[in-house]
């Protein structure tokens, strides 16, 4: 969904005769899809509490009961982290 910014010589063209108003309009639609394309980047990447529990779950010497102990820990971190 990265959509690449060009500046090619038309844009640089049409920037150039914007007023005020217009540039700002045009700014603030740049840092917009920015931030869409920045939140949709952090979504995509995102590990699930699954995930985690696999790999910890894979550790030796880690059984089901600490692996429970570590994930009720990392729940209430992250309870902590969302306010």
């Amino acid at each position: 969904m990265k959509k690449e910014f060009e500046l090619n010589r038309k844009t640089y063209k049409d920037i150039k005769r914007m007023d005020h108003h217009q540039m700002e309009t045009y700014i603030k639609e740049i840092y917009d899809l920015g931030v869409k394309n920045g939140e949709q980047a952090a979504t995509d990447e995102q590990i699930k509490p699954a995930d985690i529990k696999l790999a910890i779950s894979s550790v030796k010497g880690i059984g089901d009961k600490k692996t429970e102990e570590i994930m009720l820990a990392l729940e209430k971190i992250q309870k902590i982290a969302s306010f």
